[in-house]
Parts: C-alpha cells; structure tokens; sequence
C-alpha cells in the first residue's frame, strides 16, 4: 500500500462518524424545537428529551471519531481526509436540496396555506384562510344562503331557504322542512317532539322523507308532530342555546337532544373557519366556560363574519386563547419558512406548548357535562321530557375495549340516562350506517328512528 494512503475501512468509519455527527446536530435542533415551553428538567423525562440525549452522545462520540481522523491526517502529507470531508458535505447538500425540491413539488395551496398530503405545513396563512371566506361572503351577498349568522349561537338555519344542491327546505321559522313555503307555527292539537342538535339530527346528505326524525314521526302516529331544529356544525353548547332562544318557546312535550363525539369537541372551539376550513362556514361560535361552577357564555354576541376576516392578522381576534385548535406557534411566521423541508419536520413534530386549564381535557369533560344538565334541567322546569341520544361514531368497533371516548365520559361525568342506538344500527352491516364520507344512510336514519320510537313512547306513557 502506497504512503498516506488510508485503508478503506477508515475511509468508511470516517464517513459513518460524519454521518451520525450531522444526523446528531439536525436531532439536536429539532428536539430542542420541541421542547417549547417545557422546563429543561420535565423535557429531558420526554420522548424528544431522551433523543436529546441520545443524540448528544453520539455526537460526542462521532466527533471524537471525526477528530482522531483529522489529527491522523495532520501527521500525513495527503489530502484525503479533506476530500473525504469536502465528498460528506456535497452529499448532504444535494440530500437537502433533493428533499426540498420534493417537499415543493408535492405541496399543494389550500385555504390555510400550503399542505403535503392531509398535514398543513406551519405557519399557515391567515391571508389565504382569509382571501378564501371573503370570497364565500361575496358570494353569500348575491344569493341566499341555507346557514345565516345568528346573535347568539353564531349561525342557524336561514327562515324559508332552499339549500344550494337543492336536497335542503327550512320553514318560515327556521326548521327544515319537506318543501318551501311551510310554516309550523299554525295552531296544533297534536303532541309536539322537538329535535335538536347537528347536521347528524338535521340529516345531512339525505332528503326529508330520509330523516330520522320524519321516520320518528311517522311510527308515532297521527297525532305526533315531530320538529327538526337540527343545524350542521352545532356543537354541545350552540345545540343546548338553539333550545334555549327557538325551541322552548314552542311547548314541545318531549325534547330529544341528540349529539356525536366530535360535538364536545366543537363546544371549545370560538372559529369554525380555522378549526374546519373546509366547511365553508365563515362563523365564529359562542364559547361557555366554567367559573366556580357556573356557566359563562364568551364571545356573545359572536364575532359576525365580517368582522373577523377584517383583521390583518389572526393574533388579532378575541378570545383565541379560549380555542381549543388554535395554536400560536401554528401561525407565528419566522426564518425557517423559506424552506418546506424545515417547514414539514416543524409540523409533523410540533412545538409543545402548555395547555391551559379552559382547553384541557377536563375542562371539555366538565363544560360539556354542565351544559347537558343545564339542558335537562332547562327542559324540566318548561314542562318538557328530555332525551339526550349519543350517535356512535363513524369508526365504531364492536371489539370490546377499556377505552371511554371523550363523548362517554361527557354523559359519565353528566350523571345522564342516555339512549345509544348502536343495537339497532348492528341490524345493519357496519358499510350501511353511513354515506362514504358523510352522515347517516336512509337506512342508517331508519334505524335510528326505530330505536328512538320505543324510548319516545316509553316517555309518552309517562307523561300522557
């Protein structure tokens, strides 16, 4: 072998030390990224402290290597070390430009900014978000739309509309309906069942005659009028307010009040455009929190649309602390975002950030119970029969398991008897319940109804 020429096998070790000394930096950078406002002590106990460490140690490790090479090379006349270097560097350049080329080419603009697949790429953008429901209020402003803004739940059902695909009729008063030109409001002896609650109460996706609540009407006879005050996108609390402001006043005799797991969560949200953009629903929402016990209603009368994409920025808008999916960091604009491959590891391992008491878990378990008794306590003192009916989720499993979705531990924590249709909705094969990526079938909804009938009468003997 020729002098000052290394062996092979130091060439490789050489390149592997390089290697894992750069992998260990770029692990550094990111875990201390995601350390956020974590004390050093409580991240160090983390998953991202424990890389942290790790990736310390081996770039102790790799760069004592790297140093033992250079300190060899000093002692020799050749320029390998340097070329072995100078190849390392090039490599993990072309490497980073590879990555970044690809992040570019696969992202794609959406409302809230740039995405790579279903993950939008932070900081997202409060001018795209913005642009985008200005442009559905222009449109809003030329024809009349199904959702209009309301003072005190943030949106309803718009009196005597007919949706835009032509599926959707509200009466004069605001509840759907078969066809324009109804009114429900005309003098009745029959027993009135009043309906609130989502779009899964409302029956998105289905006609009229499709709808659990017509099928409840039918099966309970002649003398049964049932009221669907149902609004998509209500949560918990727009629901129980919907009861409060439009349903009371009619005297029904039976209240069902009926939700879904997502429904808790929408109940801590206060901006439906930056929590679901792709609703299409420009509205803010009212926001209840708990103090000493109690009920407080924020963001009353809610933000009115306009009003809210008038702001330069997001950090502009009230009671974003309040929001459960609002995240500073998720919209802070800094250096790194000229590039998307900084961009994607930023949001696939987010920043972590403390979460306050009005956003926690607890927080949505406890609001959401208080707001189901106040319900029932609300309908109780009116004279009414309530019912609160949770609809199982799309991802239902039949398996069983110790896990207790959030919307369980809401009722749990409520106190509340509640009816499950799941055992009628199991008649069905699982691929029957839903429309393939929507709500309930017409066969979904007619085995809803027939679970809610026996229920209904049950109540009805009782209070008849």
């Amino acid at each position: 072998m020729a002098t000052g020429t290394a062996p092979p096998k130091n060439d490789l070790l050489l390149l592997a030390s390089l290697f894992l000394w750069e992998v260990a930096i770029a692990a550094m950078a990111m875990a201390m990224y995601m350390k956020g406002d974590r004390s050093f002590t409580v991240f160090l106990s983390s998953s991202p402290g424990l890389v942290f460490l790790l990736a310390i140690t081996v770039f102790f490790i790799a760069g004592a290597v790297v140093i033992h090479q250079y300190q060899g090379c000093k002692r020799s006349p050749s320029r390998h070390f340097h070329l072995i270097v100078t190849m390392n560097l090039v490599t993990a350049l072309l490497i980073l430009i590879t990555g970044e080329i690809a992040m570019r080419m696969l992202a794609r603009t959406t409302v809230e900014g740039e995405t790579l697949g279903s993950r939008v790429l932070i900081p997202k953008n409060w001018g795209e978000l913005t642009r985008h429901n200005r442009q559905l209020l222009d449109e809003a402003n030329t024809r009349p739309t199904f959702s209009v803004y309301d003072d005190l739940m943030g949106w309803t059902v718009g009196p005597s509309r007919r949706s835009a695909n032509g599926l959707y009729y509200s009466s004069s008063e605001g509840i759907r309906a078969p066809h324009e030109d109804v009114s429900f409001a005309e003098l009745t002896e029959k027993t009135r069942i009043a309906l609130v609650g989502d779009s899964y109460t409302f029956g998105e996706d289905v006609a009229y005659e499709d709808t659990w609540g017509f099928l409840l009407e039918n099966a309970l006879g002649s003398e049964i009028q049932v009221l669907n005050f149902g609004v998509p996108g209500y949560g918990v609390d727009q629901a129980y307010l919907r009861y409060e402001k439009d349903v009371r006043k009619w005297k029904p005799k039976v209240v069902i009040f009926s939700f879904i797991a997502h429904d808790v969560e929408r109940t801590m949200t206060v901006y439906t455009s930056l929590n679901y953009p792709g609703w299409n629903m420009p509205f803010s929402k009212p926001r209840f929190i708990l103090r000493d016990g109690d009920l407080k209603k924020l963001n009353v009368p809610p933000l009115a649309p306009e009003a809210i994409f008038s702001r330069g920025s997001i950090s502009e808008l009230p009671f974003l602390e309040y929001d459960r999916g609002y995240r500073q960091s998720d919209w802070r604009r800094s250096f790194f975002q000229f590039s998307y491959l900084a961009r994607a590891f930023m949001t696939w391992l987010p920043r972590w950030e403390a979460v306050t008491p009005d956003v926690s878990d607890e927080a949505l378990v406890s609001v959401n119970a208080s707001i189901l008794r106040a319900f029932v306590r609300s309908a109780e003192e009116a004279g009414a029969t309530p019912i609160v009916v949770y609809h199982p989720k799309r991802e239902f499993n039949t398996s069983s398991s110790s896990y207790v979705p959030l919307g369980k531990r809401v009722l749990q924590e409520a106190g509340l008897v509640y009816t499950d249709p799941t055992s009628c909705l199991l008649e069905l094969d699982q691929a029957d319940w839903f429309i393939p990526h929507g709500h309930y079938t017409p066969k979904g909804n007619a085995m809803v109804a027939k679970c809610l009938v026996k229920a209904v009468r049950q109540v009805l003997g009782e209070v008849s």
